[in-house]
């Protein structure tokens, strides 16, 4: 698939919620996808209800969670593995395509405002944003599990953790699982900023441990060599999270996820999801315990 161009636009959290209410408009160039006359006809009926004008896919996304999402300040291109993955559902879809540039909170702060259609940064389903999003079918399956530096012989399990304290990043689902996990409060709990924040909070033993999420820590730690950290415990990871797209409960979010999970089911058909996983992981997540787990007890209609 051919991208012509992707504009990035950075606006951060304080910008977007300041300025959300007074309709602060911001030009964005659309990404063009190429797909196939036949594939563009196919998914005419599909997208009836949007007008030739919307037919753009706007992705609110961080470029700052890796392996995930990744932003090239030097080139201003993505990459990464929903980067990958949401070009093949543009270019399935027969839609344009455009990242734009947004930090947690200020992500779903755009996508309440109907600016973005959803967000790409291993988004959790949680029954909180059941109450208010539409989910596609599950992407991915992530096991969480305790990180703690390299030199800490305490922490082996959950169970150590009791009167230590747990960095957690502002926003994530996991405050709301931790939470439930530890019912009886014997817990410290700081929240910070972000999921970056938390890993230095710990490396800096300003914070005993913090959830991480298993696949993803060795990207980081690769990136930033200075954090001297492990993962615990990771044959009984503390939560696998299962990540979805959130769409807006309009008739846009309706059309546009509707299209977005036909693409997926496509992907997992024809072997282009499993190497996609592959090309990052090394492993087809789907094919893992969790995912087998999951869809049992959620079997697909």
């Amino acid at each position: 698939m051919k991208m012509k161009k992707i504009v990035s636009v950075f606006l951060t959290a304080l910008l977007t919620m300041s300025m959300a209410a007074c309709g602060t408009n911001t030009e964005k160039a659309p990404t063009k996808t190429e797909s196939t006359p036949a594939a563009q006809e196919e998914q005419k009926e599909d997208a009836k209800e949007v007008s030739a004008d919307d037919k753009v896919i706007r992705v609110a996304t961080p470029g700052t969670y890796r392996p995930f999402t990744i932003y090239d300040e030097t080139t201003g291109e993505f990459s990464g593995f929903e980067i990958d993955l949401w070009k093949k559902i543009a270019e399935k879809s027969g839609y344009d395509l455009e990242f734009v540039r947004l930090e947690n909170p200020a992500t779903f702060a755009e996508l309440d405002l109907n600016r973005v259609d959803t967000v790409a940064k291993q988004i959790s389903i949680t029954p909180a944003r059941q109450e208010k999003y539409d989910f596609t079918q599950p992407f991915f399956f992530s096991p969480y599990c305790l990180t703690v530096r390299e030199d800490n012989e305490e922490i082996k399990t959950w169970e150590d953790m009791s009167g230590k304290s747990i960095a957690l990043a502002e926003g994530s689902a996991m405050n709301e699982f931790i939470a439930k996990l530890d019912k009886d409060n014997k817990v410290k709990k700081n929240v910070y900023e972000s999921s970056a924040v938390i890993l230095q909070e710990v490396n800096m033993s300003r914070a005993d441990a913090c959830p991480y999420a298993y696949l993803v820590l060795p990207y980081f730690l690769e990136a930033h060599p200075e954090l001297k950290l492990k993962s615990v415990d990771i044959d009984n990871p503390i939560y696998t999270e299962v990540n979805a797209y959130p769409f807006a409960r309009t008739e846009r979010g309706k059309v546009i996820r509707e299209l977005t999970d036909k693409a997926l089911t496509e992907m997992m058909e024809d072997g282009s999801y499993s190497e996609l996983c592959k090309k990052w992981f090394n492993i087809d997540v789907m094919e893992t315990k969790s995912a087998q787990e999951y869809f049992a007890a959620n079997p697909k209609n």
